[in-house]
């Protein structure tokens, strides 16, 4: 008998779903016991998202400041295959999700083990990634697959929906029109596809090859203009936000406040100004870089750490 961890935090209830189907396959075969670890922080960050709430964890996420947790009881926690499934805020994994990974229940769970990566985003999510590949490398774990179920809509539609989403909760058409936001219903169902691929590949021990089989399977597709902008976009502006912010104390200080408040401004403008304009220079100059667009796609695609290809 495979014994099987399904590790996550969601906060709206996406992951949740993404996560229970992705396990169907295992939850199906008298092969597999399976069991759900749901990562819980002591405070709670709540949903839908206050406006306020929503940027002031933003440098605590950039920084990746872990917060306290409730404790997870797993039994011998030894087990076969470990599925790590997480969200993205602001470029970096949810504060909840690295809280865990940075715990001591994590050094001891994760060494020596198989982890597959399933992540439910919008549409940047290579920063936080590759920093996942890193602390799981730490813990001694080996990563073996990544799934990425995302937002398809384009990228100014979905900063529209993904507010409404967030601050409202709601999962409906806003305004009657648009799309409906994060990921569709069709994906989530979908991604116990993905979940036999991974089983099948695990029952016949090819994990070698389990990747190739998920990036055929359209498990993870890589936009060059976001991996290229969201890269840049963390070293250059968000490390230095949250730097600006993380100076002025705790979430209490009146002057940590106000700077994040100007924050708040910043923030859509960047988005609505700055990133148009990144994507007509992105536009100009990537005939003069194919190669390594090419190269970044492969990699990106992949689960290897640089260090080690």
């Amino acid at each position: 008998m495979n014994k099987i961890l399904i590790l996550y935090y969601s906060q709206s209830g996406q992951l949740t779903e993404i996560v229970k189907n992705f396990a169907k396959p295992f939850e199906n075969s008298d092969e597999y016991t399976v069991t759900y670890a749901n990562i819980e922080p002591v405070k709670e960050f709540g949903f839908p998202w206050k406006g306020y709430k929503f940027f002031d964890a933003f440098p605590e996420s950039v920084n990746r400041i872990p917060c306290e947790l409730k404790p997870i009881d797993l039994g011998d926690e030894n087990f076969d295959l470990i599925v790590f499934a997480y969200s993205v805020w602001y470029m970096s994994p949810s504060i909840p999700s690295n809280s865990f990974l940075l715990s001591e229940q994590a050094k001891r769970i994760f060494k020596n083990k198989p982890v597959i990566t399933l992540l439910g985003v919008r549409n940047m999510w290579v920063v936080a990634q590759e920093y996942i590949k890193q602390k799981i490398a730490e813990l001694g774990g080996n990563l073996i697959g990544n799934i990425v179920l995302r937002d398809r809509s384009e990228n100014l539609t979905g900063i529209v929906t993904i507010s409404y989403f967030l601050f409202t909760g709601k999962k409906d058409r806003f305004l009657g029109f648009f799309p409906k936001p994060g990921v569709s219903q069709k994906d989530i169902e979908g991604s116990a596809e993905f979940g036999e691929i991974v089983k099948n590949h695990f029952d016949n021990n090819k994990t070698e090859t389990l990747q190739n089989a998920l990036i055929e399977a359209k498990a993870v597709k890589i936009n060059p203009y976001l991996a290229t902008t969201e890269q840049m976009a963390y070293k250059r502006v968000f490390t230095k936000w949250s730097g600006f912010i993380l100076k002025k104390g705790g979430p209490d200080d009146p002057a940590r406040k106000t700077r994040v408040r100007i924050f708040t401004y910043y923030f859509p403008f960047a988005i609505l100004v700055i990133a148009p304009l990144e994507y007509v220079f992105f536009l100009i100059f990537a005939p003069f870089r194919l190669k390594a667009i090419k190269k970044d796609i492969k990699y990106f695609s992949g689960v290897k750490l640089k260090s080690s290809n």
